[in-house]
């Protein structure tokens, strides 16, 4: 039996490009702006690149779901630590070895690995354990969103068992303080609203909240803290009719074609990369996209794009 074809992200619609599945980082974006989501996610506009992409916090991610695994099938502390490093080495060291950022570099990386180990392999939260009795680690969804025509799609780091239930766990990488203002920035917090509706309505796990496992990085130290948030059903579905309003908002830009710029956002993030072309005359800004900024749209916009083009080169072939 052949498997379903792929539902893509982003499609075009009388020529218009348009996205279909959502995510938390979208939904953010369009949040945050709609010009910048308009921008980014449907234009493909990115700043010039002259610098390197180090994969930091994917390395550190990857890393991390094999000491998970490890502990949770009760392996050899030791071979599970090797295993870790030689796969982190072999993915990402070239890269890691590039970077110029010292505290988001391989030794960072390496050190944030085997100090892991000496601070949680003898933890008492335990990774979950779903059904079939695999590990409850790398969940992705996938699933229609209410009634909107859209899709909404996620990958749930891990769920795991603490003080006698069941919380949704989220690992962040961070150059940042680890204090109390570092976690408030968690609650609440679209991602991680998200994932707790997925994990109580798609994976019906009676999970209570989240734990924020954040992992601050420097060139020399690597620190680790938890924060434990509890969250009721209640604010969980409120953040469900408030995303299904927003989605319903994005189809009505989408159908007028044009997206309201939030300049309230403008200094989000040390500063919007767009600031400088919204503070110019509109009709000025395409010179600055183009001096400024590359297009690389989505590889579903740009596998449709090149289908179109060939229909249009040579005719649709009719039976």
């Amino acid at each position: 039996m052949s498997k379903p074809d792929r539902i893509p992200k982003y499609v075009y619609v009388d020529d218009k490009p348009k996205q279909v599945v959502w995510d938390t980082s979208s939904l953010s974006t369009f949040l945050a702006c709609p010009r910048l989501y308009n921008l980014t996610n449907l234009r493909g506009y990115k700043l010039k690149s002259y610098g390197t992409v180090t994969g930091f916090g994917s390395a550190v991610h990857d890393a991390y779901e094999i000491l998970d695994r490890g502990r949770f099938h009760n392996k050899n502390k030791q071979e599970t630590l090797r295993e870790a490093i030689e796969f982190t080495l072999k993915n990402y060291g070239a890269d890691l070895s590039l970077s110029e950022d010292k505290a988001r570099g391989l030794e960072a990386a390496l050190r944030a690995i085997v100090w892991r180990v000496d601070e949680y392999w003898d933890d008492n939260i335990k990774i979950a354990s779903m059904p079939n009795g695999e590990p409850c680690l790398e969940k992705r969804f996938e699933v229609p969103f209410g009634d909107t025509g859209k899709r909404f799609s996620g990958r749930i780091d891990k769920i795991v068992e603490f003080e006698g239930g069941l919380y949704l766990c989220d690992t962040k990488t961070t150059k940042a303080s680890l204090s109390d203002m570092y976690f408030r920035n968690y609650q609440p917090n679209n991602q991680v609203y998200a994932y707790l509706w997925a994990a109580r309505h798609i994976l019906n796990l009676p999970v209570r909240g989240f734990i924020i496992d954040a992992v601050q990085t420097g060139v020399h130290f690597c620190r680790f803290n938890r924060a434990v948030f509890n969250v009721s059903n209640l604010s969980i579905d409120e953040w469900y009719a408030d995303t299904v309003h927003s989605l319903g908002i994005s189809e009505a830009y989408w159908d007028s074609q044009y997206y309201p710029a939030n300049f309230t956002s403008c200094g989000n993030y040390g500063g919007c990369k767009f600031r400088e072309v919204c503070a110019e005359s509109p009709d000025h800004r395409a010179t600055l996209l183009k001096e400024d900024f590359e297009v690389a749209l989505h590889d579903d916009l740009v596998r449709e794009a090149e289908v179109i083009h060939a229909e249009n080169l040579f005719g649709k072939k009719t039976s």
